[in-house]
Formats: structure tokens, sequence, C-alpha cells
């Protein structure tokens, strides 16, 4: 794990244009019509919170339709992203990370409205998006992975790895038994808002109690993963018994 020099003032003034540009968002947030989302299964962000976002992204979809650029574009963007996200937080810029996992979230959102709205959604489309999205995860965490290096908190990394692959892998193994499964706290939406927010995060309160604690703390990020792996292992095993309670009620018919 590596520790970068302190730099409070700095942090200070990212903290401030943060936290104003978080409160817009807020009042975004408040005046969507979204639908409220509630209930075990419901997604962490809410509906609210997606369908403001998604409105926010319609005309960036709509520009990138405009201008002929190929959803598969988007896709493999997204896993340069990614693996760049990785790089920053192996080499410990939690900061630069973080936002870089944000915006791969993005492009995956991104891709799968440009191709909805272009008419390029397909069946191949998805399997290569899917695929994709493995692999961009994964790299993210093998990047957090180096970051923390050994001890308990490379454990948990793992883990949070494992369990995120198996949230995907329960809802695409109902799908193949020929289920639907959408719900779950920790979606892949979630999973990059947490990484993301608990990357950039880690840094601001690294550096600002950097002249208190006499040197970086990375508690944020850890409590991140923790709470990564906690709502991914809760998500994969509820849609597990979801799955296994449709295949249940099928076979008694």
């Amino acid at each position: 794990m590596s520790d970068p020099a302190c730099r409070p003032g700095t942090a200070a003034a990212a903290t401030v244009v943060i936290g104003l540009a978080v409160v817009l968002a807020l009042r975004g947030v408040a005046r969507s019509g979204g639908p409220e989302s509630r209930g075990a299964g419901a997604p962490l962000l809410g509906a609210r919170l997606r369908t403001w976002y998604r409105e926010l992204l319609a005309p960036f979809e709509d520009e990138l339709v405009a201008r002929g650029v190929p959803a598969d574009v988007l896709t493999y963007g997204q896993l340069v992203v990614s693996l760049l996200a990785g790089a920053a937080f192996a080499t410990g810029c939690l900061f630069v990370a973080g936002w870089l996992t944000i915006f791969a979230g993005t492009l995956d959102v991104l891709d799968g409205g440009v191709a909805r709205r272009s008419g390029e959604a397909s069946a191949r489309g998805a399997l290569i998006d899917s695929v994709i999205d493995r692999y961009a995860e994964f790299a993210i965490f093998v990047g957090l992975g180096a970051f923390f290096g050994a001890g308990w908190m490379l454990l948990l990394v793992a883990l949070a790895a494992f369990e995120s692959q198996m949230v995907s892998y329960a809802r695409a193994r109902a799908e193949g038994l020929g289920l639907e499964l959408h719900g779950g706290r920790a979606q892949r939406p979630e999973r990059f808002v947490v990484l993301g927010f608990g990357g950039w995060v880690s840094s601001l309160v690294a550096h600002l109690g950097c002249p208190l604690l006499g040197r970086p703390t990375h508690v944020v990020l850890e409590t991140a993963v923790v709470l990564l792996v906690v709502l991914s292992t809760w998500t994969a095993s509820e849609r597990v018994r979801t799955a296994a309670a449709a295949l249940r009620g099928k076979e008694r018919r």
C-alpha cells in the first residue's frame, strides 16, 4: 500500500467543490419524477436516483447516436477505463481511481442506451457486453488487491470480487433456466458507485486527516470494500433463493 504525500489544502478545496456538486445533484434527484423503490429486492441507489441519472445522460446518448458512434465502442471504452482505474488503484492514486471507476460505470449505462436508441441492440451485443463487464469489473478488483498488498484486506477484496461475480452469475444462470432476475441491492451500478465513491472519498479523507494522524488513513476505502462484500453476498443469496423458489414452483405445476 503506497501513501501519497499529504495535501490537506488541495483536499479541502476539492471537498468544497465536490460538496457543492453533490448538493446540486441531490436537488436534481428530488425534482426527478422517477418512482420510489422500496423493499428487500430494491436496488441500493433507488429508482428515483437511477431515473435522474438516465435523464442526465439522455442528451449524451442522443449526441452519440447522431454522430453514429457504435455501442461496441462504448463497451470496449468501458474496459479501457476500467483497466486505467485498476492501474490507478494499484499505484495509490485513489482520487483518480475513484472517478475513473464512476466513469466506467457511466459508459456501461451509455452503451446500453445507445444500443437501444440506435436499434443496435442484439443478442450478440448483449453477449459481448456481459463478457466485457466481467473483465472490466475484475480489472478494478485486481488494482484494489495490488493497492492493499497483503493481509486481511486482500482477502476481503478477493471475497468482494468473487461475490460480485456471483451476483452476475446467479442472474445469468437463472436466465439460462428461463427466469428473469433483475432485483438486488448491489447490482452493477451500485458496485461501481461504492468502489468509485469509496476511492475518491478515501483520498480526500486521507489528506484531510493527515495533519491530525500524521499519516494517511484509508479507512473509507476499507469500509467500502467491506460494504461491497456484505451487499454482494446478500444480493447473490437473494437471487439464488428467488430463482430456486421459482423453479420449485414450476416443478410442482
